[in-house]
């Protein structure tokens, strides 16, 4: 891959790694640390990343120790590469393991240099919240997870703070927001149901500021669209690819991982490379979920 052009911040963009504590397989057939491992591996000849970003679900069930393994590998993978990391939560993970592990998300600053963090308690309804600095971006990580839920929401206090960060003096070259709910419309029935409730919200803070792009998981496929006239750029998944083409009632998804590698000028320009790794070792199907499945799911941790 081409190396970044002079004063371009290049991203790696990760989603949806979903590892265990206990290395249980992911939907009972996929080893999720075999996967994660597959994509680092993948990545590593790319030339010029400054930053690295988990757009959420980083653990499958939020045990601290699954935390660890995600910053054991990629935390590892940052500090080779002299990169940042920043990671998000999803509806997947709990916010307690993981502020135990990742404090705020904001695990490593530029150059791959550990972030010093005080200890403080919050309740788990209390959202994650951080920003950090990196190559004159300012990085601003967003919790959409609702707890016990799988749909995602900006809340008042985030959407106040976000707010708040975005009409203060703006960063040399623009923020960058990370979230794991995308502002964008889902490719299936569950998806559907398990989106981001509250896009208008977040558009109406992100109209007209310095927000360059805003990136985010959740869907484990790679989409691209805008919110506000912003970039909104969607990682395929680690853990599997979902089948966009199936029917919108069912769900499916292969074992398949990929990445995002994204450009960030000093103009506000970007572009971005999606990265397919394949597991030809592996049954290409992940799982499938018929019609009456997907509606017993939605009808636990969807929104109606």
């Amino acid at each position: 891959m081409q190396p970044p052009a002079a004063g371009t911040l290049r991203v790696l963009h990760l989603s949806d790694t979903h590892l265990t504590g206990d290395g249980a397989l992911h939907q009972g057939s996929v080893d999720t640390t075999a996967a994660l491992e597959s994509v680092l591996a993948r990545v590593d000849g790319v030339p010029g990343i400054g930053l690295v970003v988990v757009s959420g679900d980083v653990s499958e069930d939020g045990s601290p120790e699954s935390y660890a393994a995600v910053l054991e590998r990629v935390g590892g993978w940052a500090e080779r590469h002299g990169a940042a990391l920043v990671a998000v939560p999803g509806n997947h993970d709990l916010r307690e393991g993981f502020r135990q592990v990742l404090s705020n998300g904001h695990v490593l600053g530029e150059g791959g240099r550990p972030v010093m963090h005080t200890m403080e308690y919050h309740p788990p309804t209390v959202p994650v919240w951080g920003q950090s600095l990196v190559a004159g971006r300012r990085i601003v990580t967003v919790d959409t997870s609702v707890p016990g839920a799988g749909y995602g929401e900006v809340s008042e206090a985030s959407l106040e703070r976000l707010r708040t960060a975005l009409a203060g003096d703006h960063a040399p070259h623009g923020t960058i927001v990370v979230l794991h709910h995308p502002p964008l419309p889902a490719p299936t029935e569950l998806h559907e149901a398990l989106r981001l409730q509250n896009p208008e919200a977040l558009a109406d803070v992100v109209r007209g500021s310095d927000v360059r792009v805003v990136l985010g998981g959740h869907y484990h496929h790679h989409f691209a669209g805008s919110l506000a006239g912003v970039p909104v750029l969607v990682a395929p998944g680690v853990a599997n690819d979902t089948d966009v083409t199936g029917a919108y009632d069912e769900e499916s998804a292969y074992v398949d991982s990929g990445a995002l590698v994204v450009d960030v000028a000093e103009d506000g320009s970007v572009w971005s490379t999606p990265l397919r790794v394949p597991r030809p070792d592996a049954d290409p199907l992940a799982f499938h979920l018929d019609a009456e499945t997907v509606a017993s799911v939605i009808a636990a941790a969807g929104k109606h």
